[in-house]
């Protein structure tokens, strides 16, 4: 790029961002596009919170992604993309927290004002729109087991979606597809809730011989 090209660039991305409205700013600004003389500082902060996630380190994660995309449930990305792949690391980390984050201490309370899950209906609203981004991304992806198991955890911590979230589970294990130890933690719930403790038992040996940590078969319902 020359240098009259990029000087054009710049003053074009100043004025994006001086724009009017925050969450077409987010889009428009800070969705999915980058120009080809910039390194989007996002792609370093989101592959650190998938492994955060992964490491089970929810709280440090969804903090992540709150600071680097703010306006996150405006953009609605495709499965797979940048954005696609904070949302999820959002979401997984949302449904784990039962819709409550608890990390004020991290990011500006204008920035978490609703995350926090403290007022009525708050944690709920969170977990639907959890459950709402990985049934988006899992029927784009359909063939994804690990998309179908992130899936199926978040509608185990909403009473009216157990029992689809049952048969998600159910029939992944069967085939022995659970693509997580969170995602046997919450077929165990699934199974107590029903009165099956011999299906919980053997759903939390397979939880424990998958896990990097005993913390991910912790039974949360």
């Amino acid at each position: 790029m020359t240098f009259r090209k990029h000087a054009i660039w710049v003053a074009a991305f100043g004025a994006c961002l001086g724009m009017g409205s925050v969450a077409s700013d987010a889009e428009a600004c800070g969705g999915e596009w980058y120009p080809e003389v910039m390194v989007d500082p996002r792609i370093h902060g989101v592959a650190q919170a998938e492994k955060s996630l992964a490491s089970g380190k929810r709280l440090a994660a969804a903090a992540s992604v709150i600071r680097m995309m703010p306006h996150i449930k405006s953009l609605k990305a495709k499965p797979g993309s940048l954005v696609g792949r904070a949302e999820r690391v959002l979401a997984v980390a949302l449904s784990r927290s039962s819709g409550k984050l608890a990390v004020s201490s991290e990011v500006p309370q204008e920035v978490l004002a609703g995350w926090q899950g403290s007022k009525e209906g708050e944690s709920a609203t969170n977990l639907a729109w959890s459950v709402d981004v990985l049934r988006r991304q899992s029927s784009a992806k359909q063939d994804d087991v690990g998309l179908k198991t992130d899936l199926a955890e978040a509608m185990s911590r909403v009473p009216e979606r157990r029992a689809e979230a049952r048969a998600i589970l159910e029939d992944l294990a069967q085939r022995d597809l659970i693509a997580s130890p969170e995602g046997y933690a919450a077929l165990a719930v699934l199974r107590s809730q029903s009165g099956d403790s011999d299906g919980q038992k053997l759903a939390l040996r397979r939880c424990e011989a998958m896990a990097k940590s005993q913390d991910a078969c912790v039974l949360r319902s």
